[in-house]
């Protein structure tokens, strides 16, 4: 038997399975995938609002505000009328998600992958929940901003806007929180953060002083005006001051004296937490009670839809692509329980 140096022994490949109809995930099923692009968002990951799902189109949020009821007592039934109900409608909006990935792309980062790349199960349950897990992720942020700043589709609304700006009292009028109380605040700097919670805190405590005993009752934030306020408290400032006067002596050290070489996690500001929002715009501060604020959905029904599309089985191209289908409506309770303080107001 002669040997011939050109003869290989090929490796054997098997035949990439295609799926000729993309995955389509309809109602509860998509839920499985739609839930995380949804839920991910801080705000309701971390139950700063309260979450409403199974919504199909609107609901109606009431808030109740009760005067006193007591009277003295006599043999008529003592009905004083007490009780007013604010029904507010939390409308949802239809949003859509369309993403193309390349596989070659995500190929580095998905663990496990061997082989040929049209030798692999590009459609197998393990890549196809990383894919849409990468996708979700993404999303998650930007549902983050829209239920505070709005404008993820025209007119499509957030807590404090309806087009993502926030710069004029109209914008909080287009807004969820409309009719919020609102007190004038300077620019928020790592010399003055301080003062500006505490005109806030001063305005809720003058107007609705019966939500500081809440047990929900929280402020809200952006990341940027924590960082600043955490500045402060560390003595990183010009001066720290307390009563927002122009006048200070001395630089504040922090807390017992650490400065800087202190860890700020779950800090509030006179016992009450501070809650740091993606969505929240700068220089505004947010004061309200999670019951108060509502996040509506429509997972768990018909209405939301995930699609997983193998597009390089069919193009010629390298690509897979995500499509989610999906409602969000923001709405609050009692709106003037809520106190908003921005640069805008006066």
């Amino acid at each position: 038997m002669s040997y011939n140096r050109f003869s290989r022994r090929h490796r054997a490949f098997a035949n990439p399975t295609l799926s000729p109809d993309p995955s389509t995930y309809n109602g509860e099923a998509a839920d499985f995938f739609v839930a995380p692009a949804i839920l991910g968002a801080d705000t309701l990951a971390n139950n700063w609002a309260t979450s409403l799902s199974g919504i199909q189109n609107k609901a109606v949020v009431s808030g109740v505000s009760v005067a006193n009821p007591i009277q003295g007592a006599s043999c008529d039934f003592p009905d004083n009328d007490s009780v007013t109900v604010d029904e507010r409608v939390l409308t949802l909006t239809d949003l859509a998600v369309g993403e193309t990935l390349c596989r070659g792309t995500i190929l580095p980062t998905w663990q496990g992958m061997t082989g040929a790349r049209d030798s692999m199960p590009w459609s197998n349950d393990s890549f196809r929940n990383f894919v849409v897990a990468t996708v979700a992720a993404k999303v998650a942020e930007n549902v983050e901003i829209g239920i505070w700043q709005g404008g993820l589709t025209s007119g499509q609304k957030g807590f404090l806007s309806n087009d993502g700006t926030f710069d004029a009292s109209a914008d909080l009028g287009n807004g969820t929180l409309a009719g919020a109380t609102t007190v004038d605040i300077a620019a928020i700097t790592s010399a003055n953060a301080i003062a500006q919670f505490n005109l806030v805190y001063t305005k809720m405590a003058e107007t609705t002083p019966a939500v500081l005993s809440k047990p929900d009752v929280a402020f809200y934030v952006s990341p940027k005006t924590y960082a600043l306020y955490c500045q402060q408290l560390a003595g990183l400032g010009a001066a720290v001051s307390h009563d927002g006067s122009t006048t200070v002596t001395g630089v504040g050290q922090g807390i017992n004296n650490q400065a800087s070489a202190q860890a700020f996690n779950n800090i509030g500001f006179m016992g009450i937490p501070i809650y740091v929002s993606g969505g929240v715009f700068n220089d505004a501060i947010v004061m309200t009670q999670v019951s108060n604020l509502f996040v509506g959905s429509n997972l768990q029904t018909d209405y939301t839809q995930a699609r997983y599309i193998d597009a390089w089985q069919y193009d010629g191209s390298d690509n897979v692509k995500i499509s989610m289908r999906f409602g969000l409506g923001t709405q609050s309770g009692i709106a003037s329980e809520a106190v908003v303080g921005a640069t805008w107001v006066s």
